[in-house]
């Protein structure tokens, strides 16, 4: 007898052995049981899932014996037939093959004589999007109504492309991935069958290679099953695909926390010279480092690790924060994008592995914008920046931990302060600062809440001459009269909206100050200077 491929010996015959699409699979058990038999029928999804085995189903139901029926027998002709691809009712079109009009002007000359020995007509068309756009307007009168006995079934991969009047004549049916458990059954069904010994992990590792696709697995089983000799090993797969495998990528990982260059570029030289490929290595740590992420989130991932206990470890898992992992996962596929335009892919990949051990020094840009607007509201409110940490399980935050550990650190978190009674000249005063009104935040805050109906505060506003400030106090200076009176009838309305805006109580005060008064003020680039100078410890910068 000639050999089989596993996907076509292993083919769905029944809805029944429809796995991993109970949905459809229990809905057209309904349709066929109720005699309620649709025009058309389109089926989408990914390769792989089904698709076309479901249309088979689907005309054997309605051609067997007994039916229609939910429960085709598969050993009446009709249903042989129909199952080795040659009965004379059941037309199977390649869509990509048959594009133009005159591919469906033939089909819609052909509806029209009745069925030869069954009692339905069907027309499966596969991969149907690729229909040119009259292809698909010369069938929409055909399958809205077509002869009594004929059924329409079409099945793509792009259900996007296929036109909305397609569409819309047509029962929709979405078939879904397979989840990895469901493929892992059916392999490790398959090969009891053939009686061929197997590792747990190893089939678990062809299952996930699947992808969610039943086929796809299935051809990797016969490639496995070739070359392992019927004793199918994790090693052996590893060894004769050109895998790095997890155990070797957590011993670079833990060079990397480390910081070993020597073991690390060891490690990878080593790799090579066994034969794999550079950019498997770099595919291999994406999944490592995204399995680290699942499972410090305690969340199942796709593992075929001997010792998971080994390679996923607790140190390893607590090591790599949220955001570590997140620059890692980047530098990477970075790399692995530039992998397939490089002339020397080693020194790439070992540039990349050398940048890896840095990786607590990765500053990302949205961290660097997210530290610098804590930064510029500490200059307006007089106050330390506040950082966040990291939780260390669900990926919060709290705040007010380890504040020095900032892009712009404000001093040790750790610091146990003596309660001591002050003395008077110990106790620091806070500083007088003068500002632009132009450059004052809270006056423009305060300027857009106040109503455009109140002119006189507005315009009184508009009008400082200066403003000082001195921890929670902000003096108002005007030099014109007028605008002082009008500013001293809204003080108190002015404080209360200083004081929502800056989340605390903000004290006012107005002053009328003669134009011929002179005071020495303070420079914008002078008061920048002099915060800096505070939060970093009297370090001095030239701005």
């Amino acid at each position: 007898m000639a050999y089989e491929v596993t996907a076509a010996k292993f083919r769905p015959q029944s809805f029944e052995q429809l796995v991993g699409q109970e949905f459809v699979s229990e809905t057209l058990k309904n349709s066929m049981q109720n005699k309620r038999i649709a025009r058309a029928y389109l089926l989408s999804g990914p390769r792989g899932v089904g698709k076309t085995s479901t249309a088979r189903i689907i005309a054997k139901a309605l051609n067997c014996v007994n039916g229609p029926t939910a429960t085709p027998c598969n050993a009446c002709v009709n249903c042989v037939s129909i199952t080795a691809g040659n009965h004379p009712d059941v037309i199977e079109i390649d869509g990509a093959s048959n594009t133009g009009i005159n591919d469906v002007r033939i089909i819609q000359e052909e509806i029209m004589y009745p069925p030869v020995n069954a009692k339905y007509k069907v027309y499966i068309i596969d991969e149907v999007h690729m229909l040119s756009k009259s292809a698909f307007n010369a069938l929409l009168k055909t399958i809205e109504e077509p002869p009594k006995g004929v059924v329409f079934i079409f099945a793509t991969t792009e259900i996007n492309k296929v036109l909305a009047t397609i569409r819309s004549r047509c029962q929709i049916f979405n078939l879904r991935l397979i989840p990895t458990d469901v493929i892992y059954k059916s392999l490790t069904k398959v090969l009891d069958s053939y009686n061929v010994k197997y590792e747990e992990n190893a089939v678990k590792w062809i299952a996930s290679e699947g992808r969610g696709s039943m086929r796809d697995a299935y051809t990797l089983l016969d490639q496995v099953v070739s070359f392992c000799n019927n004793d199918i090993t994790l090693k052996v797969i590893q060894e004769k695909l050109g895998l790095v495998g997890e155990e070797k990528i957590s011993k670079m990982a833990l060079c990397i926390l480390n910081s070993n260059r020597r073991d690390l570029l060891l490690e990878y030289d080593n790799i090579l010279i066994s034969g794999i490929a550079p950019e498997q290595i770099i595919a291999e740590f994406i999944k490592y480092f995204r399995n680290i992420l699942f499972a410090r989130l305690n969340l199942p991932f796709d593992s075929a690790a001997s010792d998971q206990a080994t390679c996923y470890s607790k140190a390893i898992i607590e090591a790599f924060s949220y955001e570590d992992i997140e620059n890692i996962l980047e530098i990477l596929f970075n790399t692995y994008e530039k992998s397939r335009y490089t002339t020397d892919i080693k020194l790439e990949i070992e540039a990349c592995l050398i940048k890896l051990l840095n990786f607590k020094e990765f500053i990302r840009p949205k961290q660097i914008i997210k530290e610098l607007k804590m930064l510029r509201q500490s200059f307006f409110q007089n106050t330390s920046p506040v950082y966040m940490k990291e939780d260390a399980v669900g990926g919060g935050v709290k705040k007010n931990e380890f504040i020095n550990e900032g892009l712009f650190q404000t001093g040790p978190a750790n610091i146990v302060e003596t309660k001591t009674a002050p003395s008077v000249q110990n106790v620091q005063q806070p500083k007088t600062i003068k500002v632009t009104p132009q450059k004052s935040d809270i006056i423009k805050l305060v300027k857009d809440r106040v109503s455009p109906t109140n002119i006189q505060l507005l315009s009184a506003l508009n009008n400082i001459d200066s403003i000082e400030e001195q921890g929670a106090k902000m003096t108002l200076y005007f030099s014109q009269k007028m605008y002082y009176d009008n500013a001293l009838k809204f003080k108190d309305l002015i404080a209360n909206e200083a004081s929502a805006i800056v989340g605390k109580e903000q004290i006012i005060e107005i002053e009328y100050k003669p134009p011929n008064s002179e005071s020495k003020e303070m420079s914008v680039d002078e008061y920048n200077r002099m915060k800096l100078k505070e939060i970093f410890y009297g370090k001095d910068f030239n701005l």
